[in-house]
């Protein structure tokens, strides 16, 4: 979701985390609201209904579709324990919560008697079960510049873990913060909008649950090689129109992993040379390859929309 207008202002507004026309939570929260993912805890405070008063509420938030296909807020309220889950088995629900598995599968029919199938997890955060149908998951078409067989996308939707020929291992969750767990904390993730590869680096993420996987200490080939895709992106985002925040915010980003990757001694030395932080562009629009000309090549899409990973 890319503006404020894709978000259920009014509900944000009523629960107090709009006021004034401004966002009362952190940034990076509402960046998360924006891009389809659950925030971090957040306090809610002073929420008054006809029956009930509450001074302070602490929750994640995550903004999903309603009945009738608009946005609408979903608020996730920490527990003191465990809830239950009406489809889960205690021993099922006991290895969500003690983590020995990432997720479970479970298939229902529906009331217009289909089957259909629905992926839990276990929100360790608010202490709460979540789930949700594969077949509202769009996957990845790539992953670290690895096109994705449509047997891998399938796992991927299916809260599956998925393998690439490099080692690096992915799975998606929607209760970690980022969205996804992997045996790597760097990951570069693309999807196909209206015909164009967008990219998104995303770092920091988090260590898969329900196995023991060490996290990879090298940078693929593919892996590095997405990074610079990404670094483009964004430079041709700020270079159209320098007052982007988030594309801002995407940059140093780019910048902290640049300087990760520069002082990584484990990398032959002209690879660390490729990453010096010094070749980020300054992003004057003459400073870049697409300020020094604006036109696309011939046959080259592109497509800088904000992403619902």
């Amino acid at each position: 979701m890319k503006n404020q207008s894709a978000l259920p202002m009014r509900d944000l507004e009523i629960f107090g985390i709009v006021k004034d026309g401004n966002f009362t939570i952190p940034e990076k929260e509402v960046h998360a609201l924006k891009n389809g993912k659950m925030t971090d805890i957040v306090e809610l405070k002073d929420l008054k209904g006809k029956e009930i008063q509450i001074d302070k509420l602490p929750a994640r938030l995550s903004i999903v579709r309603g009945e009738d296909g608009n946005p609408s807020l979903r608020i996730d309220p920490v527990y003191r324990e465990a809830n239950p889950h009406p489809d889960l088995s205690e021993s099922e629900r006991n290895q969500l919560v003690k983590k020995k598995l990432a997720n479970l599968k479970k298939s229902y029919v529906d009331k217009d008697g289909n089957i259909q199938s629905e992926i839990i997890e276990y929100d360790h955060r608010t202490k709460q079960f979540l789930s949700y149908n594969p077949r509202d998951i769009t996957a990845h078409q790539e992953v670290n510049g690895e096109a994705l067989s449509p047997q891998q996308k399938k796992k991927y939707k299916e809260g599956e873990v998925v393998a690439l020929g490099d080692g690096t291992e992915f799975q998606l969750s929607p209760s970690a913060p980022k969205g996804i767990r992997s045996n790597n904390r760097g990951l570069v993730l693309s999807v196909l909008l209206d015909g164009g590869i967008s990219y998104l680096l995303i770092t920091g993420v988090q260590k898969m649950l329900g196995k023991e996987s060490q996290e990879e200490k090298a940078y693929s080939k593919g892996y590095l090689q997405a990074v610079k895709q990404v670094q483009k992106q964004v430079e041709r985002r700020i270079s159209r129109n320098p007052n982007d925040k988030d594309a801002v915010r995407d940059l140093n980003n780019i910048k902290e992993e640049y300087s990760k990757i520069s002082a990584d001694d484990n990398l032959p030395k002209e690879v660390r040379d490729d990453f010096d932080i010094n070749k980020i562009k300054r992003l004057n629009s003459i400073d870049t390859e697409e300020g020094r000309n604006p036109r696309k090549k011939s046959g080259e899409q592109d497509n800088d929309q904000e992403r619902d990973i």
